[in-house]
């Protein structure tokens, strides 16, 4: 495989019932409303927890949030801030059981955080797995590294994601900024979506499935293992993805070219509306579609592939290094087993010895 591309079972997140800014921007807030449920069991404050954890619930409104894995036995909450804050201002964090829950500030109907930045930072102990890990920052950073949880889910509405960890299910979310994941082991579930910014992805390990789609922003995937399903989407932007094993991929591309690089694929389907299609397999799929609205197409498999190509072009050249003999508009490589379509509107088709 190249690895030279660059590369929800989550626990319910209980985010404060009214969050209200007035005339601020994030980072510079004026007065606002933050309120969540029971405000009275929580603490104020930096602090070390002794407790067990392992579900860990996050929800901070402006500045970067990490959290990291180390070798420790407790948990620290750790705040900084630009200026000397009062208890109302402080980081708030709850120990319900194995849950550690944690809020940005006092539970209150108004509260003046003019000219005031802060940031967090969170310690646990590596060793110790998490069942759930849920994280939502309005405006700000999230990095998370070097922990293991069963289920990990992490919103960020304005701020770049940088996660290294390894996770069974896991779901992203960026309405603004781009988003980076190492993920460390086998996974079952890998959703993630960003309205704007780029997707970089490696994932090491198998997993079930996964869907990863981008509005606005390149996507990039290194992935080592096998894939069950997989689904690629950006609306504008392109995708590169080098990938082991996957037995069904659909990558679709609205604005932007697709260049693939995979050991096999069993079922591929592959859509570019504006955009250059380079295709490399070092097994051909027992069952494909390429699609090129305007951009061409390239196909590199073994020349001993056994495959009929359908190949329909409104308007290019098709020129091919594999020893084809030709039926109709079908081209045939050896017995012909297995079937590929390829359909471009505006751009030549090739054919390559891999």
């Amino acid at each position: 495989m190249n690895t030279k591309f660059l590369a929800a079972g989550a626990m319910a997140l209980i985010v404060p019932s009214a969050l209200c800014l007035t005339a601020c921007s994030f980072g510079l807030f004026n007065t606002f409303s933050y309120q969540y449920e029971n405000a009275e069991k929580y603490t104020a404050g930096d602090r070390e927890i002794d407790d067990k954890i392992t579900k860990i619930n996050i929800d901070y409104i402006s500045g970067n949030v990490k959290v990291k894995g180390t070798d420790t036995d407790s948990v620290t909450v750790e705040e900084t801030a630009n200026t000397e804050l009062d208890s109302d201002h402080q980081v708030h964090t709850w120990v319900d059981g194995d849950t550690l829950y944690v809020r940005y500030c006092v539970s209150t109907k108004s509260i003046n955080f003019n000219k005031i930045e802060k940031s967090l930072e969170i310690t646990i102990p590596e060793a110790q797995e998490l069942d759930d890990f849920v994280i939502e920052v309005s405006s700000g950073n999230i990095d998370l590294d070097g922990f293991t949880t069963e289920n990990l889910n992490s919103h960020a509405s304005s701020g770049n994601m940088n996660i290294d960890c390894s996770a069974t299910v896991i779901e992203l979310k960026s309405s603004s900024g781009n988003v980076g994941l190492t993920q460390n082991g086998n996974s079952d579930s890998l959703k993630i979506k960003a309205s704007s910014g780029n997707i970089v992805i490696i994932q090491n390990g198998d997993c079930k499935s996964f869907d990863i789609d981008s509005s606005s922003g390149k996507i990039n995937i290194e992935q080592q293992g096998t894939v069950g399903q997989a689904k690629i989407h950006s609306s504008s932007g392109g995708v590169t993805a080098a990938m082991g094993t996957v037995n069904t991929l659909n990558v679709d591309v609205s604005s932007g070219g697709i260049k693939l690089d995979a050991d096999e694929i069993k079922d591929l389907t592959t859509k570019a509306s504006s955009g250059h299609s380079d295709i490399s397999l070092r097994k051909a799929p027992e069952t494909s579609k390429i699609n090129c609205s305007s951009g061409g197409i390239d196909v590199s498999i073994p020349e001993d592939s056994d495959i009929t190509v359908h190949v329909k072009i409104s308007s290019g050249e098709f020129n091919y290094e594999l020893p084809f003999t030709k039926d109709g508009k079908d081209y045939i490589n050896g017995n012909g087993t297995n079937d590929m379509e390829i359909n471009c509107s505006s751009g030549n088709v090739g054919f390559h010895k891999i």
